[in-house]
């Protein structure tokens, strides 16, 4: 071999070590549940999983955050993991993710969790040489404790008869929604709902309306009231039937639609100035 190939060889050698595609963190996936209704599981588990290959493993730390700012749990290669204060309650800071000591503190199990813990979660896995973010969300979700629905006959205005129909529900989380409908009547708006923030935060619901026996389509009606939370896809509804008699209410039917799928992975990059543990 000449010595121009040697050094040409050599040249290329070291530019192929040095690309930085070869030594690369990669946080395969994030895995969380979507929606987790309070009181129904004993424990839900937040883990990121990520591979260390072609990376130097020095420096190694694992940190979840919760809403981009509030460092949760830490996990330094070497020593024991950490949970901040506000949620030390329900971390197990001794569950494990695999057997490998590179990765084994790298999720977090939640032990009954709260609705508090519901929010925008980023793990972050970083080394002295690289680091990795991907974020998911979960809903921790009350359904009500109470859900009643019904109306009174009475004179609106102008002397003319007429009804007015009430539906509250109470103890939800997150923010519910509250619909009154008349079936075949769409013209006719409830008002707004009153939304009230409880101590324990939790949500109580009232909705009204009024309505003319001389606008509805028929002398025989069916009310329904709908209650919601959007962010857990859950409703329940409650149905009455108005005439001139009393009023018939039927059972709440829960049409429920509980999404617990592994959401996708999203490698946004999040404000990672948490305090400290």
């Amino acid at each position: 071999m000449t010595m121009t190939r040697y050094w040409m060889l050599l040249t290329w050698l070291l530019i192929i070590g040095c690309i930085p595609g070869s030594q690369q963190l990669i946080i395969k996936s994030i895995n969380v549940p979507a929606a987790v209704k309070i009181c129904e599981i004993d424990h839900v588990i937040l883990d990121c999983d990520y591979e260390l290959e072609n990376t130097s493993r020095m420096g190694l730390v694992v940190k979840w955050f919760l809403d981009s700012d509030k460092l949760v749990y830490q996990w330094i290669h070497g020593r024991d993991p950490l949970a901040a204060e506000s949620v030390e309650k329900y971390i197990d800071l001794t569950y494990k993710a695999s057997d490998d000591p590179y990765t084994e503190y790298r999720a977090m199990k939640l032990n009954k969790p709260g609705v508090e813990l519901t929010g925008d979660y980023t793990c972050v896995i970083s080394t002295f040489e690289d680091e990795k973010t991907a974020n998911a969300s979960m809903v921790i979700y009350a359904t009500e404790e109470i859900f009643n629905f019904g109306y009174t006959k009475k004179t609106i205005k102008e002397d003319k008869d007429g009804l007015e129909a009430t539906c509250m529900a109470k103890g939800l989380y997150p923010q519910p929604t509250l619909d009154i409908s008349v079936k075949d009547f769409l013209d006719k708006q409830a008002t707004k709902p009153t939304v009230t923030v409880r101590e324990d935060g939790l949500y109580d619901i009232l909705s009204r309306i009024e309505l003319l026996d001389e606008e509805l389509p028929e002398a025989t009606v069916t009310l329904e009231c709908t209650l919601g939370i959007p962010r857990a896809n859950y409703s329940v509804s409650q149905m009455t039937v108005y005439n001139s008699g009393t009023a018939t209410t039927t059972s709440a039917t829960a049409i429920l639609q509980h999404n617990t799928d592994i959401q996708a992975l999203n490698t946004s990059n999040p404000d990672n100035s948490g305090g400290k543990i």
